[in-house]
């Protein structure tokens, strides 16, 4: 089944949309306006590269779901991700971040590749995608623990108003067994 994902960062005038595009066999990696396709193999091999598409996993909303704008009377292709905001925070929500490459054609109708690409273009994809990697990226580490520490967040706000609630239950019934229903109706007025 073909999926997609996307990591984008934004900065005003040169912004970073890396899309994958995951076939049964094959890669589809698009930086911008480039794109190539790689094994999996090869893509392991690019330590990199193979960050931010475990990144890009993580900030995708529905990697089987691609969504759909219409500007001119025409549909524009994009994913669903969270951003990553001029190298300084992740977004708390998802944006629709449309496809730079051929944005009419939707990626998850696209016929599977049948061969990666050659070795030549795939050293020039990786020189641009290097280069944007250690002048914007740098830190991954930094972005997976910011990434947890939003998802992890939310997990213990809800502990903590499940702790409260129970607390509060707690409270009112031993109100009401020890001192009656009068002094609980009072309790109660005033919570």
């Amino acid at each position: 089944m073909t999926s997609i994902s996307c990591f984008y960062v934004h900065y005003n005038r040169d912004p970073i949309n890396i899309i994958f595009v995951k076939y049964q066999n094959f890669f589809k990696i698009v930086l911008n306006d480039k794109s190539i396709i790689l094994t999996y193999q090869q893509l392991v091999h690019y330590r990199e590269l193979f960050q931010i598409y475990i990144l890009s996993l993580l900030l995708t909303e529905d990697t089987t779901k691609i969504s759909f704008d219409v500007e001119n009377y025409k549909k524009v292709y994009g994913v669903s991700t969270i951003k990553y905001w001029k190298h300084l925070h992740l977004t708390s929500l998802y944006n629709v971040i449309l496809l730079e490459k051929s944005p009419h054609k939707n990626p998850l109708n696209a016929t599977e590749p049948k061969r990666s690409t050659s070795l030549k273009k795939i050293n020039k994809f990786m020189k641009k995608f290097d280069r944007y990697y250690y002048e914007y990226i740098m830190d991954v580490d930094k972005i997976f623990l910011e990434y947890y520490e939003m998802e992890s967040l939310q997990m213990f706000n809800y502990f903590q108003r499940y702790i409260q609630h129970e607390k509060k239950i707690e409270m009112l019934s031993v109100i009401l067994h020890k001192y009656g229903k009068d002094v609980y109706n009072s309790v109660m007025k005033h919570l």
